[in-house]
């Protein structure tokens, strides 16, 4: 979240006057990298010495720069400053200094030892080679959204390194060259992105369409994409889809008419560029950026044939009814409540809800316009503590400003059959890491509170329910939020941190401060979304539910959204009473690519 990180950007040569050394012995020993500037006005001389600095650095590299000019009359010289440039606000600008003033004039000389040189370059390549690994990982766990971010990040940033038309991604069986590798798998993403139209609403009277897609990627459904829809001449707001779902919405005149469709798929991302800052350069800069036709997918729908879909339709043969237990009013009361929704949300039958169950459903509701939307998933109901979780309901949520998302909700019904509460659902990539799990690890039933814990935690954070939030985390619970940790002196609990003493920035809250903290959060944002993926979850005791969960975060607010990891130290062994004893969040992985987690925060004395 973005208050609670710290940017911490550590150059081993920090800015400095260096009486050592002199102006000749920096021009003439040939280790350098140098710039200068004069002025009555110290300020303008140093900010035409690191100006010089770039213009000597592109001249360095012009030669193994792009070998493709921009439109900029044909100037190369400016095309080469301007790749340069997007270093300057890490490194550059750290360049050191040295200064002289004789009758009121000021020299200042700004200059780097070639060798840091290298290291620049070094450290935006490691960056390029991991952007495109994450790329090929999201691929993989068909994280479409992520895979099209980080392939194109990847891209945009290779074509600001000196390694261009040389770089390579070496693996086991074969070798890539990214300049080709990189732009071609953009677009066979593109090539591979299947859209169909599962469900339709049309209501005739308001001159209003809703049509319910799903989205594949060589015919799995697509855990993640953000999109926008063209009708008429104007295109949608993006959208975030869900789990091989999306919806399109038209208004107006004869809209039932109205067969092409047309989506952008998002592969730029410029609005979370400032996750990495030499990617918010690249997009600043006069670097000539790709764009990739491909993204805007057309195909044509059927106009409709009834009024109003019912998409409760078929949902008694699909329901998964292997548990025994499950009584006939919870199946009935379910269906009730899904056909309520479809004729309104304020026209619910209450008493199919207990006082917390309808509580639950009216914040749900309040969270944003929610429309339910057609699955092609059957219902299951799954016993928890007592409970049944039924799973899983799609709806897309809007909020003013026009921003969409699409959640599947999980209804929690009580043993008398009455919905007691409903939460967002994890993501099925998310579900299975838990339930594909060895059984020794945990039984069946353990596997799915684990989850309706998880869901409980992202749902509190979403819907701001502070009160929940403050009951799971415990009065002493250690919660550190920045870009790396470091050894925390004085913890007084079973745990301890095993990290060296020297691991740059962290920021510790106590409970008490991290609650205030979301309080104002939760006030200056309309809505907030959390994505969960990527789960690994150890215990910290063999027969012992205490576990350590480890988990990608994507975290969305009306003014704010990064990426981050999550760790949390969660005991389970009371499961009406769940504790959370720690909590980590880190923007990036570690330098050998771990996240913190129970390796570092031990259980000692248990």
């Amino acid at each position: 979240m973005k208050h609670f990180i710290i940017f911490s950007l550590v150059f081993c040569s920090s800015i400095s006057v260096l009486t050592s050394q002199t102006f000749r012995q920096i021009r003439e020993s040939g280790n350098y990298i140098y710039g200068i500037g004069q002025s009555g006005v110290y300020e303008i001389a140093d900010k035409q010495a690191l100006s010089d600095l770039i213009s000597q650095i592109s001249i360095n590299v012009q030669d193994s720069l792009i070998v493709t000019r921009i439109e900029n009359n044909g100037n190369f010289d400016e095309y080469a400053k301007s790749i340069i440039n997007t270093y300057s606000s890490v490194t550059l600008n750290n360049a050191l200094r040295i200064e002289e003033q004789s009758k009121g004039i000021y020299t200042v000389l700004r200059y780097l030892l070639k060798e840091e040189l290298d290291k620049m370059f070094e450290k935006r390549q490691k960056a390029i080679l991991e952007y495109t690994k994450e790329g090929i990982r999201s691929e993989w766990k068909l994280q479409i959204g992520d895979a099209l971010r980080n392939f194109y990040w990847a891209n945009i940033l290779l074509r600001s390194h000196p390694s261009y038309n040389n770089m390579r991604l070496y693996s086991e069986k074969d070798t890539f060259l990214l300049k080709v590798f990189l732009p071609n798998r953009i677009n066979e993403i593109f090539s591979n992105i299947n859209i169909k139209v599962i469900d339709q609403l049309f209501d005739k009277d308001n001159k209003y369409i809703r049509y319910t897609i799903g989205l594949s990627y060589k015919d799995e459904p697509i855990q993640n994409l953000d999109y926008s829809f063209k009708y008429k001449n104007s295109w949608s707001s993006t959208i975030s889809a869900n789990d091989g779902l999306a919806c399109l919405e038209y208004f107006g005149e004869e809209v039932d008419k109205y067969k092409d469709v047309a989506l952008r798929i998002e592969y730029m991302y410029k609005d979370k560029a400032f996750f990495d800052k030499d990617v918010q350069s690249v997009f600043s800069s006069y670097i000539d950026l790709p764009y990739f036709s491909n993204c805007e997918i057309k195909t044509q729908i059927d106009a409709p044939t009834k009024q109003k879909a019912n998409t409760t339709e078929n949902k008694k043969e699909n329901l998964n009814t292997n548990f025994n237990e499950i009584e006939k009013i919870g199946y009935n009361n379910i269906q009730k409540i899904i056909s309520n929704i479809e004729q309104g949300l304020d026209r619910i039958d209450t008493s199919l809800f207990t006082a917390e169950g309808l509580s639950a459903y009216r914040n749900l509701i309040n969270y944003g316009h929610a429309v339910l939307l057609k699955s092609t998933k059957a219902l299951t109901f799954v016993k928890t503590n007592n409970e049944y979780m039924v799973r899983s309901i799609p709806m897309q949520f809007t909020f003013s400003r026009n921003c969409k998302f699409i959640e599947e909700v999980v209804f929690v019904l009580s043993k008398e059959g009455k919905v007691d509460g409903i939460n967002f659902s994890l993501g099925e990539i998310a579900i299975n890491d838990i339930l594909t799990k060895d059984e020794r690890f945990a039984t069946q039933d353990e596997k799915y509170f684990l989850i309706h814990f998880l869901e409980n935690y992202k749902t509190a954070y979403c819907l701001k329910n502070i009160e929940y939030i403050q009951n799971i985390f415990d009065e002493d619970a250690l919660i550190i939020v920045g870009n790396v940790l470091k050894k925390y002196k004085g913890i007084d609990k079973p745990y301890l941190l095993t990290l060296t003493e020297n691991e740059i920035n962290y920021q510790r809250f106590t409970k008490t401060e991290y609650m205030e903290r979301l309080r104002r959060i939760f006030s200056n944002n309309e809505f907030i979304n959390i994505h969960f993926e990527d789960n690994i979850v150890k215990k910290a005791k063999k027969d012992m539910s205490i576990y350590g969960i480890q988990i990608a975060q994507h975290y969305t607010s009306e003014s704010y959204a990064d990426k981050g990891y999550l760790f949390l130290l969660v005991d389970l062994r009371d499961t009406f009473n769940p504790i959370i004893h720690v909590r980590t969040w880190q923007p990036n992985k570690n330098e050998d690519g771990s996240i913190y987690g129970l390796e570092d925060f031990p259980f000692e004395k248990l």
